[in-house]
């Protein structure tokens, strides 16, 4: 399926490589961890097959990629869609890349039914916030306001 006028795409399992080397490349640019791009490619496919995420790819080829989750929202009995990764290539990077591909990916939400799109950032990424904010993201908090500050808590289980 094509989601934009000229280079982006949802990814199918047959794509699956070319999303776990990007997500691969995402993790070690970031010092994050990964299980490398052969066992990513695994859970891409089977991410893919299952409908657990949906996958748009900038292209051309290995050029960037978002992945997308959805969730049921209890009171809207609407999708929420997390954007849980979002990755350009650093050579690729000021291209308008980025922009297409989250143009997709929010697409992609809207026509699956999403209310809203959620995401975190790092809050040094100065560059991801400006593609956000420029999509007309809010950051949930507001300067003065300390009473809008979100944290993100995470446990290994």
């Amino acid at each position: 399926m094509d989601t934009s006028r000229t280079r982006c795409r949802v990814a199918g399992s047959a794509e699956a490589e070319e999303v776990a080397g990007l997500l691969d490349r995402f993790q070690r640019e970031f010092d994050g961890p990964t299980p490398g791009a052969g066992r990513l490619a695994e859970r891409v496919r089977t991410h893919v097959t299952t409908e657990l995420s949906v996958f748009v790819l900038a292209g051309p080829e290995h050029v960037g990629v978002a992945q997308l989750r959805f969730r049921d929202h209890l009171f809207t009995a609407r999708p929420v869609c997390l954007l849980e990764e979002f990755y350009v290539v650093p050579e690729q990077r000021g291209r308008g890349h980025g922009s297409e591909v989250l143009d997709a990916a929010m697409r992609v939400a809207r026509q699956r039914g999403a209310a809203t799109m959620e995401l975190g950032t790092a809050f040094n990424d100065s560059a991801a916030r400006a593609v956000y904010e420029k999509f007309g993201f809010t950051n949930l908090e507001r300067e003065g306001r300390p009473e809008t500050r979100m944290l993100y808590y995470e446990r290994e289980l």
